[in-house]
């Protein structure tokens, strides 16, 4: 459970003090509404940022200086949780109980911090063009490399689609016309609103006492921002109006369907721990009934599963076909989420995908990424810790599951084909 302590107006502090790991571990999230807009500008901002600094003004520089705080790490974040934006930080450094006595490195790798997000190299009053133009090429080739990879291109798509004039239809890191359209000067100024009006997440786990960690934390963010912070929120449409189907044409060997569905049920709703229960139960373990039915026994599909958006209600089934497979196999698919519906569970099905999950839950708590995941998550939608969730999930029965099983409404179905299918 972490102790959270608010910073400054706008900023909090969520502090886990844990002797589980010798490493420490921190994360800084500025928290924006993701939109098309700012879509492409909130992913290049971090990296322009890392890239150079008035101390370290090349990233040779940058990584000799990490190399002496003992090899630590230091990345960027760009994360979306439903419609809520997440930019920033990650830090992973030895802790300083197992430094020589006397020697520590927490308040320097801190006070780097600092000096990447108030201190960035600039020129003309604004960032570096050649540091600006070497990132925003690097942000198009991540963008256009999902082109190469056609499940997530496939699952783009439908989203896309599904969520038309929602800003979830928007991409997590924009499109690539919109980073080639940023400026040294655009950036700038969206640099300046970032640090003025966003609401500011930061996730500490180590050794440390959360009071001690809040101290060194408040020295990088100060109180001269006001109190008119962006409030990011995620809107959830709680079942589809009429199903969409969509089918696209190009020069692949292997099918992609794609069936986006609304559930209604967020991290916050007292339903969540059923869906997600229920979630594995139908797609989202190998012991599932997609996996098992879809796959295994009637030979539909090269893979089949499905997974939840915890923060927007939705949840995606994909699976790979071969182009004369697509109506029977979506009718499986359906055929499956209608048993769901029906209650149609054995006992063993509940039993192993149960058991996945508390597994799976119990396992975060064994890594520092993963716990800066979950906690930065409820910063973003607030739900059970995990020992709650797991008593909840251990006390469901099948007739829970049916009710969020019924829940569901298909939305929207995709399906990238071949050019000649």
């Amino acid at each position: 459970m972490t102790k959270n302590i608010v910073l400054a107006p706008g900023v909090t502090l969520r502090a886990l003090q844990t002797d589980k790991f010798k490493t420490a571990c921190f994360s800084v999230n500025f928290l924006r509404p993701h939109c098309r807009q700012t879509a492409a500008l909130d992913a290049l901002l971090p990296s322009v940022l890392l890239r150079a600094t008035k101390n370290y003004p090349d990233i040779r520089s940058i990584s000799m200086h990490l190399d002496e705080l003992y090899g630590t790490s230091f990345g960027t974040l760009v994360r979306r949780k439903g419609e809520v934006k997440l930019t920033g930080f990650f830090a992973d450094f030895i802790d300083d109980a197992f430094l020589p006595e006397g020697e520590g490195i927490f308040a320097e790798v801190i006070e780097f911090l600092r000096e990447v997000l108030f201190r960035p190299l600039t020129e003309n009053g604004c960032f570096c063009t050649k540091n600006v133009e070497g990132e925003k090429q690097n942000l198009i080739n991540a963008i256009e490399s999902d082109l190469n990879d056609k499940r997530a291109y496939a699952t783009l798509r439908l989203l896309e689609t599904m969520c038309r004039d929602e800003a979830y239809g928007t991409p997590r890191l924009g499109y690539a016309e919109d980073v080639r359209a940023i400026t040294p000067q655009s950036l700038w100024e969206h640099y300046r609103t970032v640090l003025q009006t966003s609401k500011i997440e930061i996730f500490y786990a180590g050794r440390y006492a959360p009071e001690y960690a809040a101290e060194q934390f408040a020295k990088v963010f100060s109180d001269d921002r006001g109190d008119a912070f962006t409030v990011a929120q995620t809107a959830v449409r709680r079942e589809a109006e009429a199903v969409k189907e969509v089918a696209e044409a190009m020069d692949v060997t292997q099918g992609k369907l794609v069936i986006g569905l609304r559930t209604g049920v967020t991290v916050s709703d007292p339903d969540y721990p059923a869906l997600l229960l229920l979630n594995a139960v139908y797609g989202g373990s190998v012991t599932s009934k997609l996996f098992t039915n879809v796959r295994e026994k009637r030979s539909l599909c090269y893979y089949a599963s499905s997974s939840l958006d915890k923060y927007k209600g939705l949840m995606l089934v994909s699976s790979g076909i071969a182009f004369e497979n697509y109506e029977t196999t979506k009718q499986a698919i359906l055929q499956e989420l209608d048993a769901c519906r029906n209650g149609e569970f054995t006992d063993e099905e509940i039993a192993s995908a149960r058991k996945m999950l508390i597994f799976a839950l119990r396992s975060t708590t064994d890594s520092p990424a993963r716990l800066d995941e979950f906690y930065i998550g409820s910063a973003v939608s607030a739900g059970d810790d995990i020992p709650t969730l797991i008593g909840k999930l251990e006390a469901l029965t099948a007739e829970d599951l049916r009710r969020a099983a019924q829940r569901l409404s298909v939305d929207t179905i995709y399906f990238l084909k071949g050019e000649n299918a």
